[in-house]
């Protein structure tokens, strides 16, 4: 059989977008796969009817898109190279085009021409746009200069540009760098008139909006120097213009929906289990604006399983008639789920793996998935179960060896760990092995039983790979997943107790030679092992933190999110001290094992600084140590980085893994 390659995900197909046509005869989706050649992203839109599934844009760049009507889609793309777009972005401000596709046949022909950068579209009924875009506090409505005056602010811009001057908290985002005097305005775009009006004040920073008659409700908060870490709710009236607040600063609003003649609220006041709470579904009353709780579900919403073939934009929330629809990660896989006005959650789709995106129309549910140790396909949900509708990558792994995962659980601390366990092909018992724990990201993630191709990859090469959601992943529920001050304790504790269960399983791993590795939170569980035991004889810790104290301040992590790994003031002693006994450098001199460290040069989320930090103290210790920064990358350099990059990342971390095996 033909065995999975470092380059393998190169070949792999990803879905995404999927959107239901208005009468739900039509499913459009976007299809993203990698040119090798270019060694670039090309993703192409898709309309399904029926058994026909066919290409509808192919220029291999679209982007966001929705339905004009039953015979039209509106679509932003971008038909310039990125050089070209930075200058024009410089000449000419920022901007959005719409174009209009004909789904009967033809081309695609410009509609619209924004000038700002856009999304968020909702045509309302008379034909016109609802939009979110990014506007700046110093500049609000740039958007609506036009020639010499136009001219003269964006030179001023120019001149400015190689400086920034922060009045505001936080002031980075990973992906979008510095994010000081931005927003996210609601707009209105009068398409007859070809007018564009800003709806929202400057200062205000919109999140989930959906629109009822005249009246658009929204999430949102206006600051000027510290951003609150909890959310307002608004009603604007598109007739009259006014905006009201009908909810105060209660809960970290996660979406808003219509069911029935309410308005559901998803959201967490954060006040048992902090900023990571599961949120709990509320109802507003549209007359009393009174906010009464419909179901304290303890529920983990997302696509919180783990996986490296993904890429795309994925819906959130839907709602259709007295329902609204939602993913859920539970211990035992992916699901679908609805609320209802009574409060009664349904489960609608159950996968045996990941769920990535989804669309409903009259209960009919389609689904982007990955089963069955599958790649990414479509899927149609029924009574009978679910049906795989596309196999856009059954070539891909045809005659292929794909470790299927060994279900394994420990125990400690009165808990189950669940993990999973990939066995080379042919393997045999009587031989001996090289092993790699692979330790996920979060800590309010999840490993489980899906496709990961870098673990594939490893398995390929003759590694048993092993991994486990130790405490602090999601899935379980709060009490599960809050780690508050238990950083480097339990949860260490239990990887350390998964680990020994698989060495006892499988007496076939060579115990000297075990690698480890991970990422984010992992990469900070890498560290942390990095300074308690030398059992591993090699690690790679990527996306890293190893200081807390260092952190706080330079990531997009708020930082009231620190208070997780300390129960006072962080300018405090205590508080101090409380995140430097949770920090892996605090341990460093104990440091022993060979250490590659992978970060890239625009990580916001856990800044490069971190990584730094590391090599210095083992280069200063003496401890075998490389580190390998990636330029023009941020924190998810291994899922949506550059293809080029991302093979390098797997080359130099494998080649780590064989260095020190051999």
């Amino acid at each position: 059989m033909k065995k999975i390659s470092l380059d393998t995900f190169m070949d792999f197909r990803m879905l995404s977008s999927l959107t239901f046509s208005p009468d739900g005869s039509q499913l459009a989706y976007v299809l993203t796969g990698i040119d090798r050649e270019k060694k670039e992203y090309v993703s192409r839109l898709r309309l399904r009817a029926g058994d026909n599934d066919r290409p509808m844009v192919s220029d291999g760049r679209i982007g966001e898109f929705f339905f004009e009507d039953n015979a039209h889609i509106l679509f932003a793309t971008d038909k310039r190279d990125e050089k070209k777009k930075e200058k024009d972005a410089g000449e000419k401000g920022a901007s959005t085009v719409l174009y209009r596709l004909p789904l009967t046949g033809g081309e695609a022909e410009k509609a619209y021409e924004l000038p700002l950068d856009a999304g968020g579209f909702k045509l309302l009924p008379d034909g016109n746009l609802l939009l979110v875009g990014e506007i700046s506090t110093d500049n609000p409505d740039l958007y609506l200069l036009t020639g010499d005056k136009k001219k003269k602010a964006l030179e001023k811009l120019g001149e400015e540009k190689d400086y920034e001057v922060l009045t505001e908290s936080p002031f980075v985002f990973n992906g979008r760098g510095l994010i000081q005097g931005k927003r996210s305005a609601l707009f209105l775009y009068e398409v007859k008139e070809n007018k564009l009006r800003r709806l929202t004040g400057k200062y205000m920073d919109v999140g989930s909006f959906r629109v009822r008659g005249q009246d658009v409700y929204f999430s949102g908060v206006s600051f000027r120097s510290r951003r609150p870490n909890r959310d307002c709710l608004y009603r604007l009236n598109l007739e009259t213009g006014k905006t009201e607040q009908v909810l105060g600063p209660r809960l970290l609003v996660y979406a808003i929906e219509f069911i029935g003649d309410a308005l559901a609220v998803i959201g967490a006041d954060g006040k048992r289990y902090g900023d990571n709470e599961n949120p709990c579904f509320y109802t507003l009353d549209l007359q009393s604006n009174e906010l009464k709780l419909l179901c304290e579900a303890d529920e983990s919403l997302g696509n919180a399983m783990l996986t490296d073939v993904e890429y795309g934009a994925s819906r959130f929330t839907k709602a259709e008639g007295e329902h609204l629809y939602f993913p859920a990660l539970d211990r035992d896989g992916c699901k679908l789920k609805r609320i209802g006005p009574d409060g009664v959650i349904e489960t609608v789709v159950s996968t045996d793996g990941l769920l990535s995106d989804y669309d409903v129309h009259e209960g009919s549910v389609f689904f982007a998935g990955m089963l069955d140790m599958k790649l990414p396909e479509l899927y149609r949900a029924e009574k009978d179960g679910n049906h795989c509708l596309t196999a856009w990558n059954d070539d891909v792994l045809k005659d292929t060896y794909v470790a299927r995962p060994q279900p394994l659980t420990a125990e400690l601390d009165g808990e189950e760990i669940d993990g999973w366990v990939l066995l080379p092909e042919d393997y045999d018992p009587r031989k001996k092995y090289p092993a790699v724990l692979d330790i996920h990201g979060g800590p309010k993630c999840a490993y489980g039983p899906v496709f990961f191709h870098e673990m594939q990859a490893w398995a390929a090469k003759g590694y048993i790979v092993f991994f486990c959601n130790p405490h602090g992943s999601d899935g379980r529920g709060n009490a599960f997943s809050y780690l508050d001050l238990q950083w480097g304790s339990i949860d260490y504790r239990q990887i350390m107790a998964f680990t020994d269960k698989v060495l006892a399983t499988y007496p076939a791993i060579d115990a000297n030679r075990l690698c480890c590795t991970g990422g984010s939170y992992g990469g900070y569980m890498s560290n942390w092992i990095l300074g308690h035991t030398d059992r591993f004889c090699c690690i790679a810790t990527q996306r890293s933190i190893a200081n807390w104290v260092s952190m706080y301040g330079i990531s997009d992590i708020p930082p009231i999110s620190n208070f997780e790994v300390c129960s006072d003031d962080p300018y405090s002693e205590k508080g101090f001290a409380e995140m430097w006994d949770v920090s892996p450098l605090k341990y460093v001199r104990n440091a022993k094992t060979p250490t590659l460290i992978i970060h890239s040069e625009e990580d916001h989320r856990c800044p490069i600084a971190e990584g730094y930090q590391l090599y210095t103290a083992l280069v200063y210790l003496r401890v075998p140590a490389r580190m390998v920064v990636f330029h023009g990358e941020n924190h998810e350099l291994s899922r949506t980085g550059k293809p080029a990059h991302r093979l390098r990342r797997l080359e130099e971390i494998t080649g780590w893994f064989d260095k020190y095996t051999a």
